[in-house]
């Protein structure tokens, strides 16, 4: 009897150990530079004490990551069509375990300027969609005459040389842009927030829309790492804190202008942690305006 009592203890023991959560510092995390790369802030010396956090410009690499059956990233932060696209393909093995952005985009006003053209970016991603959502409801949007370019430091230096009147763009890029501006005696102004314009439009619950996300393929392994980011990027921050927070680290890390800049615009970016189960139906809305039909099987387990 004692032997059996032995063994069923020592069984639970090996359960309890193969059902707890990795620890933070042994993570590899990947990510896109911007406001994405920036809601790790909270975790990034944790995790780079053993573990990895890649950050990367474009989605390239998040792509072939999130295809590859072998990819040693515990989580991948994606555009949400983009991994979810994947996974109604059934061409990868992560699965959406929660929303971390909620949209940065803001429309930006070059007040020396009168031409009506507006510089846009993101014409076939997240950018060009929401603004084409949103576009009948602002009648600057709707009556500008609207140019594409390639990434928002292309608009930026659109907005800056004075060759269009308004600009879409993402912040901390807009706030970056319109101090530039300011140095040299322009003024620039934000003028309208797509997210306000979404949120009113399709009646969403978050005040935005789910914008990027975080992948998993095994959501006890990462439990740690998710109550960490959420517990950071929830409620106000103080602004000298996140400051000396993010330049510790280095600006430059995350791809943002500065420290200062990062921190000040931490509410415009949006950055909240949700569990993808609490806001699915904001999901849903949001994957229907790229053609993709949401299903439960799309949430980690």
């Amino acid at each position: 009897m004692k032997k059996i009592m032995s063994l069923l203890l020592m069984m639970s023991f090996i359960l309890a150990g193969c059902s707890s959560s990795k620890s933070a510092d042994t993570m590899k995390v990947l990510t896109p530079n911007g406001a994405t790369a920036l809601s790790l802030v909270g975790v990034y010396e944790e995790i780079t004490k053993n573990g990895e956090v890649k950050i990367v410009e474009g989605s390239e690499l998040i792509s072939s990551e999130l295809v590859k059956k072998d990819s040693e990233f515990d989580a991948i932060i994606a555009p949400i069509n983009l991994g979810c696209q994947l996974i109604a393909k059934g061409q990868t093995d992560y699965r959406l375990a929660g929303v971390l952005t909620w949209g940065n985009l803001y429309l930006v006003q070059n007040e020396d300027v009168t031409n009506n053209e507006l510089a846009a970016f993101g014409e076939k991603a997240v950018p060009g969609k929401i603004f084409n959502l949103v576009k009948e409801s602002s009648d600057i949007m709707k009556n500008s005459k609207v140019t594409y370019y390639n990434a928002v430091s292309d608009v930026q230096a659109q907005v800056l040389a004075g060759k269009c009147q308004y600009a879409l763009m993402a912040e901390p890029a807009a706030t970056a842009t319109i101090g530039k501006a300011k140095q040299n005696g322009t003024t620039l102004k934000i003028v309208a927030s797509l997210q306000e314009l979404y949120q009113k439009q399709s009646g969403s619950i978050e005040a935005g829309y789910p914008q990027a996300a975080i992948f998993v393929k095994n959501k006890d392994d990462v439990k740690d790492l998710l109550s960490k980011i959420e517990a950071f990027t929830s409620g106000k921050k103080d602004e000298e804190l996140l400051t000396k927070s993010i330049d510790k680290i280095g600006a430059e890390t995350f791809g943002i202008p500065s420290a200062a800049i990062g921190a000040k615009t931490w509410t415009n970016q949006n950055i909240n942690y949700k569990d993808a189960a609490s806001v699915k139906e904001d999901i849903q809305s949001l994957l229907k305006q790229f053609g993709i039909e949401y299903s439960d099987d799309m949430l980690i387990k």
